[in-house]
Parts: structure tokens; sequence; C-alpha cells
């Protein structure tokens, strides 16, 4: 019987959700190599971006995004190779719906721009996730200078310090607000960010913690792919 790759078993270079018999989280992986008898993944990251171990024999979950909806596919652990470091799995059952995946962040410095009525922010995102994102919009330092790393003074982010009582601030919790974030590749996403809430802060500086709303899934898939790939220069880097 036919098999279509990205329904019945994950595509190559996909980011999946593993969710293990074992352990009560979900974990995140990428596909090295897929086809219908067998399913080579890096190694699944728990939510500290850390390696964990399983056994062989263990019954793994594998949850991906498919063409028009969420996939998952149930795969027991046939071997747990070092070098290269992945997991060799092997599919037990026919892939269904699968179920929502989880958000991994990754500590990552991306440019946004953020428009709050006439006035235009840019700013310096502090984690990223494909469910939203945390960003400081900095202010210039007392010395007249920018801050090493951060955005330059913005008029604007001046005027929006205090905005008054709730009703009438633009940056109160769920505001939503347009956004452009620059990916590294230099790939603009165009999105909406609703504000979650605003972390306080001892200098001038604005930070925003914003869920993306009505975000496509390949858009989703897109920076969770960008996310993941962060996750693994900082462990190369030694940065994790």
């Amino acid at each position: 019987m036919p098999q279509d790759p990205g329904v019945d078993f994950p595509e190559e270079r996909t980011v999946v959700d593993l969710l293990a018999t074992s352990r009560g989280d979900v974990l995140i992986s990428l596909v090295e190599s897929a086809d219908p008898t067998e399913i080579v993944v890096s190694i699944g990251e728990d939510r500290t971006r850390r390696r964990v171990r399983l056994e062989a024999g263990e019954h793994v979950e594998v949850i991906w995004r498919g063409p028009e909806e969420l996939r998952s596919l149930p795969t027991e652990l046939i071997a747990a190779e070092l070098h290269p470091p992945q997991w060799r799995l092997r599919p037990v059952g026919p892939s269904t719906r699968g179920q929502r995946r989880s958000a991994v962040r990754a500590p990552l410095s991306l440019q946004v721009q953020m428009t709050v009525g006439a006035d235009e922010l840019r700013g310096l995102t502090v984690d990223v996730s494909e469910g939203g994102i945390r960003v400081l919009f900095a202010p210039r330092d007392p010395a007249g200078t920018t801050t090493p790393g951060t955005p330059a003074e913005q008029p604007a982010a001046e005027r929006l310090q205090d905005g008054g009582s709730d009703a009438g601030n633009p940056l109160r919790a769920g505001a939503v607000l347009p956004l452009v974030v620059r990916l590294e590749d230099q790939q603009e996403i165009p999105c909406r960010g609703e504000v979650v809430r605003r972390i306080p802060r001892q200098d001038r500086g604005i930070e925003l913690s914003l869920r993306f709303v009505d975000m496509p899934e390949k858009t989703q898939d897109l920076i969770r792919r960008h996310v993941f790939a962060g996750l693994r220069s900082l462990r190369a880097r030694g940065m994790l």
C-alpha cells in the first residue's frame, strides 16, 4: 500500500515532537531521514535543551505538521547512536491525526519592528518560540549612547513609558499590535502580537511578552525550525 511522505511519516529535515512512554514531557527533535520502515531522528531534547536518554524498546509517539494538519505516528526505539547522536525508530502502527505540540523557546536576538498607533518601535528579542516572543525596546543610556547590543533610542519609546490607565495604555495586556520579526537570514515575518504582560525594568526600556495571534501553521513551523537551529548553534558554541 503506497505511503505519502509528510502524511504517513515525517519528511526529512522536519522538526518533530517526541512523546516517550517513560517520560511526562515533550521532547523536540529533527528528522535526519525517513521512510515507511524506519525514521532516524536527532536525539530528543527536553525543555532545558538537554539531550535525554531512552532505552531500546521505548514506545515513542512522533508528532509533526503534515500538509493540512498535525500528524502522529507510533514508533519503537530500536537503537540509540552517539556518532552521530541519533535515534532509530521503527513505526509500529499507522499515522493518525496528532495532538497539539508544545512551544520550545530559545534565547535568540532577532530584530523586531512593532507599530503602536502612529509610532514605530524597533527592538531585539530576548527569547523566541513558535508561540511568541519576549522583546526589549531599549532607550539611550544616561551618557547619551546606546547600550551595546541594544536597539537605538526611539522617541516613541519615551512617549510610551507612562501609558496612563490600563484602558488608555496602548501596551496594556490584551492589546494586539502589528509586528515584523526579522530572522537571522534576513527573512521578514509580518505578524500580529498580543501583549501578554509587560516586564518591569529599572531602566527606561520597554520589555514585553507577546503571543503570536492567528499565525499560519507554516509560519509557526518556520519559526520552530529557526529556534531549533539556534539551539543547536548555541550548544555547538558552548553557550548552553
